[in-house]
């Protein structure tokens, strides 16, 4: 990852794109192109929407790609942050567009949206990706640790506190060698453009009320594809085969020479490990249909 790459994240945008109104009136951006099964991208507190169109560039060729901002971020209004109206906020935005299926994918903070909407809509959710999971076999109190440690490290020094605290935790080793000082500046100027304080806060304090209890997973009813890369902070393969492990239908993937954020480091091989599994449960599902 080089400043040439970061700065083609801009690129123009030929999908379409609006603003969805929830029950409480916040306003939700989202965007979406492509064609195929519905593949909606959960973003972290951390990543907007439009970044995602560098990183699903193969991804649309053969899925219809719904990404949008969460409530206090990006081009989304600001709003009560609670993790209640996440979820909510994801019901409200499928349903205001007729997707009665999709795919979740979910990245860091979002899977446990992902997670819980999978549990309480199992007719909605086709698949589940879970990549970097911020959810644990072990109660989560790790996760719980590093957002608060994240939230006094805002207090303290602003966005850029954050930014300063969180990218050697997020970016793997081998990365950050890569970029030096030059993909820091970058990366940490498009953070501070796109977040304030107010918004960061809400949204790490948001994740501190997400139900850690491992026995969740069980009740999980579609297939789930956990993966994240081998310089993960935050979980190994060994917690991932544990999490594998609780949940029905599940299985493990380790993106080599990257860490917590693979679409950002290893974006090709990030696409290529989705693609496989939807390609796969899509299958799975034409087999079993009466013929």
């Amino acid at each position: 990852m080089d400043i040439q790459e970061i700065e083609s994240w801009d690129a123009s945008y030929d999908g379409n794109q609006d603003l969805h109104r929830t029950e409480d009136g916040v306003e939700i951006y989202y965007e979406h192109r492509g064609q195929g099964p519905w593949l909606t991208i959960l973003s972290s507190v951390f990543v907007v929407s439009t970044a995602w169109r560098h990183f699903t560039e193969q991804l649309v060729e053969s899925n219809t790609v719904l990404s949008y901002d969460i409530r206090n971020q990006g081009a989304s209004t600001m709003g009560d942050g609670s993790y209640e109206n996440h979820l909510n906020d994801l019901k409200s935005l499928l349903d205001g567009l007729g997707i009665e299926q999709t795919y979740l994918l979910g990245v860091s903070f979002s899977t446990m949206f992902a997670r819980d909407f999978a549990v309480r809509h199992p007719d909605r959710v086709k698949g589940l990706i879970l990549c970097g999971p911020a959810i644990s076999p072990y109660e989560s109190n790790r996760r719980n640790l590093h957002l608060k440690t994240w939230l006094a490290a805002l207090e303290a020094g602003g966005p850029a506190g954050l930014f300063a605290a969180s990218y050697p935790f997020v970016i793997g080793d081998r990365t950050i060698a890569k970029g030096g000082s030059a993909a820091y500046l970058a990366l940490r100027d498009r953070f501070l453009a796109l977040h304030s304080k107010a918004q960061l806060r809400s949204n790490l304090e948001g994740g501190l009320q997400a139900d850690n209890d491992p026995e969740k997973l069980r009740n999980l009813k579609c297939p789930v594809l956990l993966f994240t890369g081998d310089d993960d902070f935050n979980i190994g393969r060994s917690s991932m085969e544990d999490l594998a492990g609780m949940i029905p239908d599940a299985r493990v993937e380790v993106i080599e020479r990257c860490g917590h954020a693979p679409y950002v480091e290893q974006t090709e091989e990030f696409e290529r490990i989705v693609q496989e599994f939807v390609t796969e449960v899509e299958d799975r599902s034409a087999a079993s249909r009466p013929a």
